[in-house]
Order: structure tokens, then sequence, then C-alpha cells
């Protein structure tokens, strides 16, 4: 049998299929995701809270899945415009200081003493029991007692028996302007 090269690029081709889909099974197969309760998502949340507290940035970064290049954390924060995919965003968000995200100057440096979580109607677990996802009003109150009211949406799942946040997605709560006539 004579092969042509379209035919070795078509052997190759399935070749790299199965080396890639080979890969991807091992590496879901390391992030076996296991089932979570509500009562541990509503810690996972006071740990959050307790942590921007404290101002503790390795506690809560602790706290989020930076998964992989394919799976990466979705983050975007309440007071920034850019997406944040990886660890070094999300610390640049809490904490300041690097280049690539000129405009953060450190949520954490607010100096937030009071974080309150508002849920919509959660935290929910979601299909197949192996997550849970929650939406709501969370109200921060730094040392002078202004308060800033936030929307938020979580979702979370648990590896390694720790609960972790995989989106984080919040922004500042539209206030409609009132009529004054």
């Amino acid at each position: 049998m004579q092969l042509n090269n379209k035919s070795c690029m078509i052997f190759e081709k399935r070749e790299l299929t199965k080396s890639i889909q080979h890969f991807i099974i091992r590496g879901l197969a390391m992030r076996r995701f296991e089932k979570i309760t509500k009562a541990e998502v509503v810690n996972a949340q006071r740990a959050w809270v307790k942590a921007v507290i404290e101002q503790d940035v390795e506690t809560l970064l602790g706290l989020y899945d930076f998964g992989s290049p394919d799976e990466p954390l979705l983050f975007k924060p309440t007071l920034a415009d850019v997406i944040r995919l990886d660890e070094a965003g999300a610390r640049s968000y809490f904490v300041g200081g690097n280049a690539n995200y000129p405009h953060d100057g450190g949520f954490l440096n607010h100096g937030w003493k009071h974080v309150e979580f508002q849920s919509a109607a959660g935290p929910i677990l979601k299909a197949g029991g192996l997550g849970y996802k929650d939406m709501g009003h969370y109200t921060f109150v730094n040392e002078g007692g202004d308060a800033t009211r936030a929307d938020y949406t979580f979702a979370y799942h648990k590896l390694d028996g720790k609960v972790l946040i995989s989106l984080h997605h919040s922004s500042l709560t539209w206030i409609p302007p009132t009529d004054l006539a």
C-alpha cells in the first residue's frame, strides 16, 4: 500500500488527536471535583470576608482555583475593567503594584472593616452536586464608615478537600436616578 502526503497528514493528525485526548484525560483525572455542601460554600464565603478584612492577600488568593490555560479562573473585579485569568492578575487587583494592570490601586488597601454578603437565593447547587453558584449583593464598609455596594456572582467547586472559587464577577450596583421634580 502506498501512502501519499495527504494520507500521512491524516494519519499524523489522528495520532496527534489521540495524544492530545490522552493528555486531556490524564489532566482531568488529576482534577477530580468532589461533592460539596452549602455549608462548605458559606464557610468559604466567611473565609473570603475574613481575608478581605484582615488584608491577607495570600489567604485570599488561596481561596481561588487558578486552574490551567484551558480552564482558567474567570475573575472580573468590582473596581476594575479588566477580566483576570491568572494569579498575577488577581493579586494585582487585590494589592496593586503590577505594571500590567496600571489602574489597580489595591482593593484591600481600602481598609474594609465590614463585608456582608446578601445572596439573592443561594448558594445554589449546580447539576451533579459538584459545585455551587451564588449571586447577590455585597457591601463593603471602610474605616470611615463609607459603604460600597456591589453585585456579585461566584461559582465554587471542591478539589482535594478544599472549596475554591472558579468564577468571580463583581460590579458596582447600578442605582437608578431619582426624579427630582
